[in-house]
């Protein structure tokens, strides 16, 4: 028997893909989906924070058409940067028309700098050195650092860079220099559109997809694993023996309930770094309160990072003549904020930046904070992990998805994800 513990996106598409065979599925919560998935609030559809899909794979096309037909629209990115009092189009790096003159000209010249010694400058030890030998010092200190130390909630040279070498869009000098220019660069990156359902919240892709799979055990949240006895205790009392354990959970979490590990990896669980996000859904009584998407905030007199607005990407997400957004804000253990902080200086952020006017009035709130928002990609991690992925998956444990594997991925991702491993564990059988 397969057991899965978590039934998020990528243990029920485990799930799914096994079809058949003998499993079942243990989710701590009351329902499936893990961190996807919405709340309802006086006629407000809240994400726990911005959920979208982008889709690169076509299986993933025609998984979701056959789980979920036309429910899905596909969406153009519209992003924005807000730096010194104005709205950059997205990315910063390709778009600084319209700052400041001398911040323009640092901006260009630093890139043109990096650009012509790039030959001299192959490689970096960590993320912070490797912005500014890839995008020259303006853009890397009027944008880069100041936004990822926000985000990261560290001093960057604690990072590795190998995360970051896919998902930021690197210009060439031409861009640069049309954007600096006036001329804009527009769907750059990964995700330059996405999918997101027509009504009802991202929820909705877990709740079809738990559909279509069976013995889905809610309630049961994992006290022990006994790698030896290939054995799961939950707290309830129920000890479950399996042929091969899909863990989604986050990997300090599993470390830290598995009896017999060698205590090598057992340190490793309070070892394995990430910072949390503090989500504040806000409903607001007047319509279109912002053109964009979402907006990035690299300035660390703004509170959060990000904002984006759910009734921009679906006029479903909120009543008629209101808007709805929401606001992430980073955090440590060390630095949470309490909930009424957050709305304070949440409200105090979005009326400097000229979001919330005057006479706007906040209709409908929620809040979660997400512990486990970005892994954090250091040399503990890089040096560390494969080897405790590769000592769990001898003992018949695949740990797997975004916080399974302890690494970045999207949503498509953890489909994909589940797909594969099923697949695998199907050919063994």
């Amino acid at each position: 028997m397969i057991a899965i513990v978590g039934a998020g996106l990528t243990g029920l598409s485990a799930a799914f893909h096994l079809k058949n065979r003998s499993y079942r599925i243990f989710e701590q919560g009351d329902t499936p989906g893990g961190l996807c998935r919405s709340t309802q609030a006086d006629g407000f559809t809240f994400d726990y924070t911005g959920h979208l899909l982008y889709i690169k794979n076509s299986y993933t096309h025609r998984m979701l058409k056959n789980i979920l037909p036309e429910k899905f629209i596909k969406i153009i990115r519209k992003s924005a940067v807000y730096y010194k009092g104005r709205y950059l189009p997205y990315p910063f790096q390709a778009n600084t028309y319209g700052l400041p003159k001398e911040v323009v000209f640092e901006c260009v010249m630093g890139f043109i700098d990096a650009y012509m010694n790039r030959s001299a400058r192959q490689g970096s030890s960590n993320f912070r050195d490797w912005v500014i030998k890839t995008f020259g010092k303006g853009i890397s200190e009027h944008f880069f650092i100041p936004y990822n130390e926000k985000l990261w909630q560290m001093d960057l040279r604690r990072l590795t860079s190998e995360w970051a070498s896919w998902s930021v869009p690197r210009p060439t000098l031409q861009e640069v220099i049309q954007g600096a220019l006036g001329i804009q660069n527009i769907g750059m990156g990964y995700n330059p559109s996405f999918f997101y359902p027509r009504k009802g919240g991202i929820e909705i892709l877990p709740r079809a997809l738990s559909k279509t799979v069976k013995n889905i055990n809610l309630g049961k949240k994992l006290a022990s694993v006994n790698l030896s006895k290939r054995c799961i205790k939950f707290h309830d009392g129920e000890e479950v023996s399996y042929d091969a354990l899909v863990s989604t959970i986050a990997l300090p979490q599993l470390l830290s309930k598995v009896e017999d590990l060698p205590p090598l990896y057992k340190r490793a669980s309070s070892k394995l770094c990430f910072v949390s996000v503090q989500n504040l859904n806000i409903g607001v009584n007047r319509e279109r309160v912002s053109d964009y998407h979402w907006v990035y905030f690299p300035e660390p007199d703004f509170p959060f990072y990000r904002v984006g607005f759910y009734s921009n990407l679906s006029p479903g997400m909120a009543p008629k003549k209101t808007s709805s957004m929401y606001i992430e804000i980073s955090s440590t253990t060390q630095n949470e904020k309490d909930y009424e902080t957050i709305m304070e200086v949440s409200v105090d952020g979005l009326k400097r930046c000229g979001i919330l006017k005057k006479g706007d009035r906040i209709v409908a709130s929620n809040y979660a904070e997400i512990e486990y928002a970005y892994v954090v990609f250091d040399k503990f991690r890089k040096k560390t992990l494969p080897d405790i992925i590769n000592y769990l998956k001898k003992h018949g444990v695949l740990s797997i998805g975004r916080y399974g594997a302890w690494t970045y991925s999207s949503m498509e991702d953890g489909l994909l994800q589940g797909r594969e491993i099923a697949e695998k564990l199907k050919q063994k059988s």
